[in-house]
């Protein structure tokens, strides 16, 4: 019942466009590492992170993207949780050249890559070969970053939907997300002002309703993923940012007079 909750927490904003932000300060950078822990109610049951470094992919220089999710104490006596999701994104486009699914869970494997050909596009699967895409196309990875640096903007009015598409569980895989305006949440960190979004997501298998997702979004240059809160059928979980390092620009979100 677990399976996915770890990406669905942090993947929350997968977004394709072909309409770019002009002007916008870089919103992550190599060295950037993001560390998160997940509560299911009142227990302590995962932990994840997301980080960006600069390396060489077939003697292009590429950013990689790694997402881990592993669950801690109780639940992960219950059902063990240990996924991890890798992204090889072109600097200069902001598209996906490779992707990596890593799935471990409960009994469950999976593990998948995913090599893109935008000239063409195709995107070609280990598991079940070639497959044409949309112009564009991000991988569920690639996609989270592609929305930080282009689409999380001022200029997004409260109602707005954005219709995403990116390829992902050998499939496309659309999705649609609305801006609910802006609020201000404690953190660990302290207050901070966020962009509020709500994806409509698919229900039936862990959602009751479309709406049950809720996503804060820091309303500075980082557009840093703070927190994430959803209703499940199993009930409550929240994933909450605890510590950050190399990120591009300061939090500048934070409201001082308000810090913890």
């Amino acid at each position: 019942m677990y399976r996915h909750i770890l990406l669905f927490t942090l993947l929350i904003t997968f977004f394709n466009s072909s309409i770019l932000a002009e002007d916008q300060p870089r919103a992550y950078q190599s060295g950037e590492h993001l560390k998160y822990v997940i509560h299911y109610g009142l227990i302590r049951g995962g932990r994840a992170s997301l980080s960006v470094k600069t390396e060489k992919l077939k003697d292009q220089e590429v950013f990689h993207m790694v997402l881990t999710g592993r669950t801690v104490g109780l639940p992960n006596a219950i059902y063990r949780v240990k996924d991890t999701y890798e992204s090889y994104v072109d600097p200069e486009t902001s598209l996906p050249i490779k992707a990596i699914r890593n799935i471990r869970e409960g009994r469950y494997r999976k593990y998948n890559e995913l090599e893109f050909d935008h000239q063409n596009n195709t995107v070609k699967s280990k598991l079940s070969g070639v497959h044409e895409v949309p112009d564009n196309i991000q991988d569920i990875l690639s996609a989270f970053y592609f929305a930080r640096q282009n689409l999380f903007t001022p200029s997004l009015k409260k109602g707005d939907i954005v219709v995403v598409q990116t390829y992902f569980a050998d499939e496309l895989f659309p999705l649609r997300i609305r801006f609910m305006g802006y609020e201000t949440i404690r953190s660990r960190m302290g207050k901070i002002k966020c962009f509020k979004f709500v994806p409509v997501v698919i229900t039936g298998r862990a959602f009751k309703n479309e709406d049950d997702m809720t996503i804060w979004i820091s309303a500075d240059q980082n557009k840093l993923p703070i927190r994430v809160k959803f209703n499940l059928f199993i009930g409550s979980v929240k994933c909450d940012l605890v510590d950050y390092s190399g990120l591009a620009n300061p939090l500048g979100s934070i409201l001082k007079e308000a810090k913890e």
